[in-house]
């Protein structure tokens, strides 16, 4: 069948979304969400092959009319030879084999390199609706990978997309997440980068927490970059702090987290492909992986985090990346800022003056630094921390991040000082005297949230006492800033209804 292309002016969630007049959907013999393959009949290109889009049906003719193929802005800026007019051939596909190895690993069973290959493969192209991947997803979380098959997917993953290479010798940091306010990358790569290792940090912005490196660093500099603008910044500082969904690295990885995120599903059996990738794509040899346990992170007991840290090993090596991990605590938020500026604005006040603490981010960044140090031959075993504490202490980690951010576009000169936050502020004290026994991580994250974090950059909080600081009555304790005046009341109900400080007593809650 021969249909003309009718641009339709706004995006869809599927790239591979096309939409028919329901007379023409019936002459195909196709319905919504079945697939078909579509090639431009005038392009004379040797790659103009057919490509699979999924059918969605207009069936009032409102949107297309017969004879007419709807095509989506973001679809139309993918195939650049298509546009208003065009010509295209459309034919009934059937699903594509790697459909048939979706329905074995639902089974339980285990798949092979090559199943895998084609169902990234598929993925990719589009042959694979995001109603099969999602069934992918599901069973992953249910059924599980096994080693051989997580390398697999971490390979093929990677090889959907494009490979820097920075050197022989490359190092990043990475954390599975959980903890509020966890801004160490801020001050572990310009330490690293100080002490002349290459370290590109490429970072997801926030999906389920306040804050994302991406988030915060783009307080300070620029973080979207074209595959040679990254070079040029690497090549000239060793270093970045950048989002990589700005990259064309590991579209399939990319494609999988859009599923996965509506479903509230990060099986480890996409997670570990997912972060090595990654790694392969920005060509990193050596990885420190930071592991926070405990309450509302990914592993609740040392026990959990430890036999992911083993298996995490083991598939790193795999794949050619050799990895530490580090299990870290996670009772309380590093630091005492939560949200993109705020944190920006305590990373740089700690890399301007060491003094200026806090205690918790001082450690966790030095104690993940030292082990980057120590792998690189840096500095001796048991002695990566205090050289790291010695860069940061000097301020070479701080003339490091200048370098950084004016290499990424921004203000080199910036202080603390310059950066804005919201202009709606509550402020809050205690009603009674005592030692802090909690601080909940879960209630911070909600309340930041709330809040406006992570899509307002001024938006977030301030945790003024901690974990065993005693407190009289009446003194402060926690401060909302936000961009939206209803928002900030919306969020301070919630620190009302659900006081993240607890104060030491007898009672845990009151039902």
């Amino acid at each position: 069948m021969k249909l003309k292309v009718k641009e339709i002016n706004f995006e869809t969630g599927n790239a591979k979304d096309i939409v028919l007049n329901i007379k023409d959907a019936e002459e195909l013999g196709q319905k919504a969400g079945e697939r078909v393959f579509i090639k431009n009949i005038r392009s004379r290109s040797i790659e103009n092959k057919y490509w699979a889009a999924i059918i969605q049906i207009d069936h009032l003719g409102s949107i297309v009319k017969a004879g007419e193929i709807g095509l989506f802005r973001n679809l139309l800026r993918d195939k650049k030879d298509l546009k208003n007019e065009t010509v295209v051939s459309v034919k009934p596909a059937d699903p594509p084999d790697s459909f048939k190895y979706i329905q074995k690993k639902i089974k339980g069973q285990k798949l092979s390199s090559e199943e895998i290959n084609n169902i990234i493969s598929d993925a990719v192209s589009g042959s694979l609706s995001r109603i099969d991947l999602a069934a992918f997803i599901t069973a992953v979380s249910i059924n599980g990978m096994d080693n051989e098959e997580m390398t697999a997917l971490a390979l093929s993953e990677t090889r959907t997309g494009e490979i820097f290479y920075f050197g022989m010798d490359v190092y990043d940091k990475h954390s599975t997440g959980g903890v509020p306010g966890n801004k160490v990358s801020l001050i572990i790569v310009p330490i690293v980068a100080a002490a002349g290792l290459t370290i590109p940090k490429s970072s997801t912005r926030a999906i389920t927490s306040p804050s994302g490196t991406a988030d915060s660093m783009e307080v300070l500099a620029p973080v979207a970059f074209t595959p040679e603008e990254l070079k040029k910044i690497v090549s000239e500082e060793n270093a970045c702090m950048i989002w990589g969904g700005a990259l064309e690295i590991a579209p399939a990885d990319n494609l999988l987290i859009e599923i996965e995120r509506p479903l509230h599903m990060d099986p480890i059996g996409l997670m570990i492909p997912s972060i090595l990738t990654k790694k392969l794509s920005l060509g990193v040899k050596k990885l420190v992986l930071d592991i926070p346990v405990g309450e509302g992170t990914k592993f609740s007991t040392p026990e959990k985090g430890k036999q992911f840290a083993y298996l995490f090993k083991e598939i790193a090596a795999n794949v050619g990346i050799e990895a530490e991990c580090a299990l870290t605590l996670a009772h309380q938020p590093i630091g005492h800022a939560v949200g993109p500026a705020l944190e920006a604005k305590e990373a740089l006040t700690l890399l301007r003056d060491y003094s200026a603490g806090p205690n918790s981010l001082i450690e966790k960044s030095t104690d993940l630094a030292g082990i980057l140090l120590e792998m690189s031959g840096k500095a001796q075993k048991g002695m990566g921390q205090s050289m790291a504490k010695d860069i940061l202490r000097s301020g070479k980690a701080y003339e490091k991040m200048k370098k950084i951010i004016k290499a990424q576009g921004g203000d080199p000169e910036i202080k603390p000082e310059d950066i804005k936050l919201g202009p709606y502020v509550k402020e809050f004290f205690s009603s009674k005297e005592g030692y802090i026994v909690e601080v909940n991580n879960s209630i911070i994250n909600q309340i930041a949230k709330t809040a406006g974090c992570p899509s307002s950059k001024t938006s977030g909080v301030e945790i003024i006492k901690k974990q065993g600081a005693k407190i009289k009555e009446g003194e402060f304790v926690f401060k909302i800033y936000s961009h939206s005046e209803s928002k900030l009341r919306k969020a301070e109900k919630i620190y009302n209804l659900n006081n993240p400080i607890r104060l030491g007593g007898m009672i845990i809650t009151r039902v």
